[in-house]
């Protein structure tokens, strides 16, 4: 294992917007958190290592092939070997370890004297089993290889403890995992293939529930904005249809084809939503569309200078013909094959209030998966829901979060289930996308406070053994 120390959080998660987690680094109560006294837990240093022995086919044992993983490990708050382990999930992305704008999981930790680990996703990042994501060898990137991949890790993170430690080979740790989006959903789903190995999950808005077509993710932006917002983000969609092609110029996507570019704009706009960007998104169209203006011109303003500026987004990540590129379609190309092969969420325009392009439909999307991948097959949705639960999993000590403004919360569980499967949305003007994995901060609504107060006894009745 070589280890790299990279302090207080690391560097933010590259901008892929085309992901379910899109930009996570960056978020509107930073201000708040940099204006509070420093917690404990937010002093921490993250250490770098390499996992050399992961394999490549979990469900092949004549396949010897490994791979190295890239993982972190947190231990200013370890108290003892024999104390939790909480592993903390990263998703489609790069992963840049513990992101220090979502320490809530490191307050467990501090409070419990538990380790952190956090692992990377197989072919995300630097955790790559192939030097180029052809699509003869994408069929190794799925969620059950993903899950294995953290089970096999967690047995060489335990030998490695218990080693460390004189402790005995079959020893074993209290391990908690956590995950947010994607892996939020991962989290969930490894606790109920894998329950040997965990004492309970942490699944904020935990996408478990999959399905081709998702028009409720544009109808949630709708709700989410507000009437008037909403509408004037449907009359920039309609102007911007009339203002077609020249219009990409101003958003800086001339390369992008037309059925890239609506895709494009529309995300821009969602992840307005969908990361508590609203004042921003709305306060930039609203009022030019109150004063009878034309808000075009204040959206194209907005998608420039905070979208792509501050949120780290480009228009160059939904172009098609780089995520075609086995080499430079990198996060974006990995993602699209799971969207296009087992999880769809194909972000359809809704048939009535649509506030996306009616381009935007399955059509478009089956061309992007033919042109990427040569998938002309719909996403196995069926195969992942029967494999996982869908809406409903089947498992115990797993609580489901969402935040009332998220679009991704209709693809999660809302309900709680039975008493050893909780769900709570978390309802508050500033409560969207993963909102209870945030760095706490005073500003913080009473219901997000509440929310987390309960994970608390969960997480401490989990670890007692309750």
């Amino acid at each position: 294992m070589v280890a790299v120390a990279v302090a207080m959080g690391g560097v933010p998660a590259a901008a892929a917007p085309w992901r379910v987690g899109g930009n996570a680094a960056l978020h509107p109560r930073r201000a708040a958190l940099e204006a509070a006294p420093p917690a404990p837990y937010t002093n921490y240093t993250q250490t770098q290592y390499w996992f050399n022995g992961q394999r490549l086919d979990h469900f092949n044992l004549t396949d010897g092939t490994t791979w190295a993983q890239r993982y972190w490990l947190v231990t200013d708050f370890w108290a003892s070997p024999t104390s939790p382990v909480i592993l903390y999930l990263c998703g489609e992305y790069t992963c840049p370890g513990v992101m220090a704008s979502r320490l809530f999981p490191l307050e467990l930790a501090y409070e419990h004297g538990a380790l952190v680990v956090v692992v990377e996703h197989r072919f995300y990042g630097a955790s790559q089993p192939f030097p180029a994501l052809n699509t003869s060898v994408l069929p190794y990137l799925n969620s059950r290889q993903a899950l294995a991949d953290l089970a096999w890790f967690t047995g060489f993170l335990q030998g490695q403890i218990n080693a460390n430690a004189s402790r005995p080979a079959d020893a074993t740790n209290q391990w908690l995992v956590v995950g947010g989006s994607y892996p939020g959903a991962m989290s969930a789903w490894y606790r109920i293939k894998y329950p040997h190995l965990t004492v309970g999950s942490l699944a904020s808005s935990g996408v478990v529930n999959a399905f081709v077509e998702y028009p409720q993710f544009d109808q949630q932006v709708a709700a989410s904005a507000g009437p008037d917002c909403a509408n004037a983000l449907r009359n920039v969609t309609a102007r911007i249809g009339l203002a077609m092609p020249g219009i990409k110029a101003a958003f800086g996507a001339a390369n992008l084809s037309d059925g890239d570019f609506w895709f494009f704009v529309a995300d821009a706009g969602a992840e307005g939503i969908q990361y508590a960007a609203k004042a921003e998104l709305c306060g930039a169209v609203t009022p030019v569309w109150l004063a009878g203006g034309d808000p075009l011109p204040a959206y194209v303003n907005y998608t420039v200078a905070y979208w792509e500026a501050v949120m780290g987004n480009s228009a160059a990540d939904y172009d098609s013909n780089v995520l075609a590129d086995p080499v430079a379609g990198g996060d974006g190309r990995a993602w699209w094959w799971q969207v296009c092969t087992e999880f769809g969420w194909w972000q359809v325009a809704p048939a009535v209030g649509s506030i996306r392009s009616a381009a935007v439909n399955n059509t478009w999307y089956a061309g992007f998966c033919a042109k990427l991948f040569g998938v002309t097959t719909l996403p196995d949705v069926a195969g992942t829901n029967n494999n996982y639960g869908g809406g409903h999993p089947a498992g115990y000590n797993i609580f489901f979060s969402q935040g009332v403004q998220d679009p991704w919360r209709w693809a999660g569980v809302q309900e709680t289930l039975n008493p050893v499967e909780q769900a709570q949305v978390v309802d508050c003007d500033t409560c969207a996308h993963c909102v209870d994995l945030y760095t706490p901060t005073p500003d913080d609504a009473p219901t997000l406070v509440s929310e987390r107060a309960l994970v608390k006894d969960l997480v401490a009745s989990w670890f007692a053994g309750h």
